[in-house]
């Protein structure tokens, strides 16, 4: 080709070559100019129609003038039919191979990020979308000014390396969920694709990266990114919105994605930083609509915190090291008068309050009584945030412990006051009465009775938050009663109350959606109630947690949207936008709204603990740590506080540091069953065999206290470990009864049965195991465990093709994780496929799974006496 003339072109040289065709270098020679001639490959199979959808395209780029758009000189056919393109030439470079030397510095990463937001902005206002924005269709002139290039052809190029279809644009790795799935598209797929390249430019790193491309399309359809790091604090937001799974959680256009770029890089002047410094700025619209991300993904049915972790017979690694579900405060009697004396003389207030009681028994206002228990100690928990000699005592751990009378709240929770009140409805009028106590002497400090003939409930706790102010000798602002964003029409209010009542057993069938419809009751009523709006986005969040669905989230994340663009200082919408990144796995985006909430009350403990685990989750263990200890320090006699870093250690191997931490619960609280449960599980996992008797036994202890699914299970699974097995079968058999959800426990409970070659029980057992991971998979397709677990299974029950088919998705999703591969050989085993199954086994083996792990699966016993599997060094 190269010294030709087609039409009045002489071709000069080769400028490169891709998906799209090859692209020449050439002097046109009616003009005495130096074009580029893209030449569109041969091969392709072009629809009349598509060709003229191109053409028409491509006249319209042509006619775009703009700085940042690649000249489009013409479109032309060559005498033999092979369509191309007359381009104007530029000397330079593609993106792609300036990205190649590693990260761009991030100044001139914005810059060009804002210059290619820019083209594609005039792009998109003429209705132009480009679909295949990547770095090698990002010209870079010896100016450094970006050029898109290829408008219109990733709608009929089609190559395997690029192009999935003609009516699947793009290119894999830059594809959008929408177009991945061959969706319609508009403008929102090249910001998405202009977010994958603004990542890679600033990291060096594709933000869903994976071994092959069917494993890169299900990240883009249902996976997070990962996380973007070392880059500017303020560049997060932007990145992680233009990733958004759903089109409408992305920037309503490039021309808003711009706006927010140059923000960001007037910010970065103003702050004086070098273009690799971090840079804060204030919380702005960009920063707050990041919390409208959605994932796809859903979370999986088993119990939330516990571990998940292949081959099956692999799984009897402790099921629980149980997260916070009920938070307690006890403290050993002896130091309970210490410590309360203590609070007394150094002025320390440390309150709780208790349970209302609902004057008349009228059931409607049950509920009602519920909710002010809640919102008073929310209503106390501002005046803690302004009063460091103040602390109160969370209304979940009140009602664990099911403290309801003073003396019980300095036994149990280390009060030195209670608030007892009660509600009584008279007509409309409601009158509230509150009570508070002296907890070491029983006696009464003071009360206050009030009364609002229009059951204005708002006032009226105002009113009681004052009167309780000025009984322990603290001075409150209007401002500070305020600060809960509570301020309602009265009717609004007794909805919100009502709703909050709800929702403190909402796993209770119904209890949700009677919440749910009393707040939208509370902000129809008032729709400028903020907290309103925050609480509904919190019940949708339990509800995706009671029964996962994309669905709830994104009504969750769309109703804290509203309460924030109607107060932008509620710390509890951040908390519960946290939740939900961490139900996503999105552990920047939690760490942010986790410091936002900090920065709003410095003295929340939910927000430390929910930074330290982002922090942890990222990789920043010293910093966690260092939060834990913050949160420990704030509430000293709190239990849950050690608890939560004796799980940090062990999650960090600190077996040893766990276990002195949980001496500490159980010597502040001797009866709890839930740290006793926690250190049998601690034993387990040192993995030392001297262990196994302090592990049942603190297991057993458990039991005793309070008899519970997970105590059961991970008895369970200490008995198999002794080849125990009728024992280990029996106790398994009540952490059922107890939950029978979790897909592990019945795992557990078929190999038990089978060691005992009980096939019956093993058959029942492995069926419900089957059902479960149908049902994770169904919710949560993305799981390459899962896949695995139930190839394993499907091949048990003789099901060849299916089995075969989970091996393989498997296997696409985690090619190299020895679990996975370990689980195809056991498959493969099961099909009486040796062959097969000695080439995953041993890869597994090569990629460190342990030899031990092999020897407890019974059905693996042929495998290992093989004479190919010894002779391999086994």
């Amino acid at each position: 080709m190269i010294g030709k003339t087609i039409s009045h072109y002489h071709i000069l040289e080769k400028a490169g070559a891709g998906g799209m065709g090859v692209v020449y270098k050439a002097r046109d020679t009616q003009l005495e100019r130096t074009v580029a001639l893209k030449f569109l490959p041969q091969e392709l199979a072009v629809s009349d129609d598509d060709r003229d959808s191109f053409l028409r395209e491509a006249r319209s780029a042509s006619a775009l003038d703009h700085p940042n758009i690649g000249v489009i000189h013409g479109v032309e056919r060559s005498d033999d039919d092979h369509l191309f393109i007359v381009m104007a030439f530029y000397e330079g470079q593609t993106l792609g191979q300036k990205m190649r030397g590693g990260p761009i510095p991030v100044r001139q990463a914005l810059d060009l990020g804002i210059q290619i937001a820019s083209g594609l902005s005039a792009a998109h206002a003429r209705n132009i979308v480009h679909r295949d924005i990547k770095p090698s269709n990002i010209l870079l002139t010896g100016d450094n000014i970006a050029k898109i290039v290829d408008f219109g052809l990733a709608r009929v190029v089609a190559t395997p390396s690029a192009t999935v279809s003609l009516r699947v644009s793009g290119t894999v790795p830059y594809m959008s969920p929408e177009q991945t799935l061959g969706e319609p598209v508009d403008q929102s797929c090249d910001v998405w694709a202009l977010g994958v390249v603004l990542v890679e430019m600033l990291t060096g790193r594709h933000p869903f990266a994976r071994d092959t491309a069917a494993a890169v399309s299900v990240a883009i359809l249902y996976q997070p990114p990962k996380a973007i790091e070392d880059v500017p604090s303020f560049l997060q937001p932007i990145l992680y919105r233009t990733l958004a799974k759903e089109p409408a959680h992305r920037y309503a256009s490039a021309r808003e994605m711009l706006a927010e770029l140059q923000a960001a890089r007037d910010a970065l002047a103003a702050s004086g930083a070098s273009a690799a410094e971090d840079v804060t700025m204030d919380a702005s619209a960009s920063s707050r609509k990041i919390s409208q991300y959605i994932s796809r993904a859903s979370v999986p049915s088993h119990l939330p915190g516990l571990p998940f972790q292949r081959p099956r017979w692999m799984l009897y690694l402790p099921l629980a090291l149980v997260f916070l579900t009920l938070a307690a405060a006890l403290i050993l009697p002896a130091s309970r008068e210490r410590l309360a004396g203590f609070f007394l003389a150094s002025g320390e207030k440390h309150i709780a309050v208790l349970p209302f009681d609902n004057i008349g028994g009228d059931p409607a206002s049950e509920p009602l009584a519920e909710g002010l228990l809640d919102s008073l100690t929310s209503k106390l928990s501002n005046l803690d945030s302004s009063q460091e000699s103040l602390w109160v005592v969370p209304a979940s751990v009140v009602r664990s412990r099911k403290v309801s009378d003073p003396s019980a709240a300095l036994r149990e929770l280390g009060a030195t006051m209670a608030v007892k009140g009660s509600i009584q409805r008279r007509g409309k009028s409601v009158l509230l009465t509150v009570n508070l106590i002296d907890t070491r002497r029983l006696r009464q400090i003071g009360s206050a009775a009030l009364e609002d003939p229009a059951g204005d409930l708002a006032t009226l706790q105002d009113e009681a938050v004052s009167r309780l102010a000025r009984l322990m000798n603290l001075t409150v602002s209007s401002a500070t009663l305020h600060a809960g964003g509570e301020r309602a029409a009265p009717a609004a209010y007794e909805s919100y109350l009502t709703a909050l009542g709800y929702m403190q057993r909402y796993d209770k069938a119904g209890n949700l959606d009677r919440a749910v419809a009393a707040l939208d009751e509370a902000v129809k009523t008032d729709p400028r109630f903020a907290l309103g709006f925050a609480t509904m986005g919190e019940a949708y969040r339990l509800k995706n947690q009671v029964d996962p669905n994309p669905r709830w989230l994104e009504q969750a994340a769309a109703l804290c949207q509203r309460a924030i663009q109607l107060d932008d200082r509620l710390p509890s919408v951040y908390v519960t936008l946290g939740n939900m990144h961490f139900t996503q796995g999105k552990n920047d985006l939690a760490l942010q709204e986790f410091q936002r909430t900090l920065a709003l009350n410095p003295r929340d403990t939910s927000a430390l603990k929910g930074l330290a685990t982002a922090l942890e989750k990222l990789g920043r263990a010293a910093e966690a740590e260092a939060t834990y200890r913050k949160a420990i320090a704030l509430r000293p006699d709190f239990w849950d506080g050690y608890n939560a870093l004796a799980l940090f250690y062990n999650r960090q191997g600190r077996h040893a540091d766990a276990i002195a931490q949980l001496r500490r619960v159980i010597e502040l609280t001797p009866d709890n069953a839930q740290a006793y449960l926690n250190l049998g599980a601690i034993y387990l996992n040192t993995g030392d065999a001297k262990q196994i008797p302090e592990a049942e036994q603190a297991l057993k202890k458990s039991i005793e206290l309070a008899p519970s699914y997970p105590a059961y299970a991970n008895l369970g699974f200490l008995l198999m470990q002794q080849k125990r097995y009728a024992e280990s079968a029996a106790v398994t058999e009540k952490a059922l009864q107890l939950n029978s959800k979790d897909f592990r426990v019945w795992d557990n409970l078929a190999l038990a049965y089978e060691w005992q070659n009980d096939a019956a029980q093993a058959t029942r057992a492995r069926h419900e195991e089957i059902q479960l991971l149908e049902e994770i998979i169904r919710a949560q397709p993305q799981d390459a465990a899962s896949h695995s677990a139930l190839a394993v299974l499907y091949a048990k029950n003789g099901l060849r093709e299916k089995s075969i088919s989970q091996v393989q998705t498997a296997l696409a999703l985690a090619p190299a994780e020895p679990g996975i591969l370990v689980d195809a050989g056991s498959a493969y085993e099961n099909l009486g496929d040796r062959r097969h199954a000695l080439q995953y086994i041993h890869q597994g083996l090569r990629k460190g799974f342990p030899l031990d792990g092999l020897k407890q699966a019974p059905d693996l016993r042929g495998l290992l006496a093989d004479a190919s599997f010894r002779a391999n060094g086994k």
